[in-house]
């Protein structure tokens, strides 16, 4: 090819990819990420260490988000007294109980749960916990799809 052949397709390839680049919404950081979904990382969590780093909170309980992908999350919660009734109208949960022992209502059922027991809450099911003893109660909540503390929808109020 001849040399003004190729500055013309240069220039023209360079004015495409800037109009393309503009074009675009967002920034392409986050489009890859619309178009690929959260990719979930390989990771090693300390949840001990992770239970003392609770970054965020509610007026229920604090909790921090450890992994999350467009299906799914991983949170770690401390209840120190209670949470009320209340319901997820998306979400079902798999509570994991690490440390304390709580009363807790999912539905028409009671149970007292304690370390090493899971209780496992369908979406849209009424439910509450409250602990049981002086120590705080401490959960990991695996939620499907991810957990939105702006979709609980609170049944009782203290």
């Amino acid at each position: 090819m001849k040399k003004k052949v190729m500055q013309t397709w240069f220039i023209v390839l360079f004015i495409v990819g800037i109009v393309v680049g503009w074009l675009l919404p967002g920034n392409f950081k986050e489009l890859t990420k619309q178009m690929t979904g959260d990719v979930l990382k390989t990771d090693i969590f300390d949840v001990p260490k992770r239970l003392g780093q609770l970054d965020q909170e509610t007026e229920y309980f604090k909790y921090t988000v450890i992994a999350e992908t467009e299906t799914g999350s991983i949170e770690l919660l401390r209840l120190d007294e209670r949470i009320p009734l209340h319901r997820h109208p998306k979400e079902n949960h798999f509570v994991y109980v690490y440390k304390g022992r709580a009363k807790g209502t999912v539905g028409d059922v009671t149970a007292e749960v304690g370390p090493g027991q899971i209780v496992a809450i369908p979406a849209g099911v009424p439910h509450s916990f409250e602990r049981i003893g002086d120590s705080p109660v401490e959960i990991i909540l695996f939620s499907t799809p991810p957990f939105m503390p702006g979709d609980i929808q609170w049944l009782e109020q203290e």
